[in-house]
C-alpha cells in the first residue's frame, strides 16, 4: 500500500473514531441526570416521573396531569415544551443521590410549569 492511501485510511479512522467519541459524550449527558419517579418534598401527592428515554411526567395524586420530553446539556434540565405551554424551560438541576432539586435559569413564561419546578426538591422513590 503506497503511502498517500495509508494516510487516506488513517484519516478515515481518526474522523470515525472522533465521531463515536462524541455521540458518546452526548448520551453520557442525559445519563447522568436521574431517572425514576421523583415525589415532592412537601407535598407527598405531587410527583415527577423521568424515563430515560427523554420523556417525562408530572402526576397529581397519582393522575398524569402534564407529560411531555427534555433534554439534559450538562447541568440544565430543558423541557422542550407541553401543549399548555409550547415553549421550552430551562432549569439548573442538582442530584445529591436521593433529592433531585431545580431551579429556573433566565425566565420561563410558562407559570404552571414554573410553579411546579422553580425552587422544587424531589425525593428518588426506590
Amino acid at each position: 500500500m503506497n503511502n498517500s492511501k495509508f494516510y487516506i485510511l488513517l484519516m478515515g479512522l481518526l474522523l470515525v473514531t472522533l465521531s463515536l467519541s462524541a455521540c458518546s459524550a452526548g448520551s453520557s449527558e442525559i445519563s447522568n441526570f436521574p431517572t425514576g419517579k421523583f415525589m415532592s418534598s412537601t407535598d407527598k401527592f405531587i410527583s415527577y416521573e423521568f424515563n430515560e428515554d427523554g420523556t417525562w411526567s408530572y402526576l397529581d395524586a397519582g393522575t398524569v396531569s402534564a407529560d411531555g420530553t427534555y433534554t439534559v446539556k450538562g447541568n440544565q434540565w430543558i423541557e422542550n415544551g407541553t401543549d399548555e405551554c409550547p415553549f421550552e424551560g430551562t432549569y439548573e438541576w442538582s442530584f445529591d443521590g436521593t433529592n433531585l432539586s431545580f431551579k429556573l435559569v433566565g425566565e420561563d413564561a410558562c407559570e404552571p410549569r414554573k410553579a411546579a419546578t422553580d425552587g422544587k426538591t424531589f425525593v428518588i422513590l426506590k
